[in-house]
């Protein structure tokens, strides 16, 4: 597994774990958009 790969899986933990998106990306000090990309990259993997 990448690098890459396993960094978007652990944001998508992060989401799980907070139940928002908002608080995701402030917890990962990312813009909102950029997480909902890393989730919707999952999506299609």
């Amino acid at each position: 597994m990448k690098r890459e790969e396993i960094a978007d899986l652990m944001a998508f933990v992060v989401v799980a774990e907070e139940r928002s998106f908002t608080r995701a990306a402030a917890r990962l000090s990312m813009a909102q958009s950029a997480l909902s990309q890393i989730v919707r990259r999952i999506e299609e993997r």
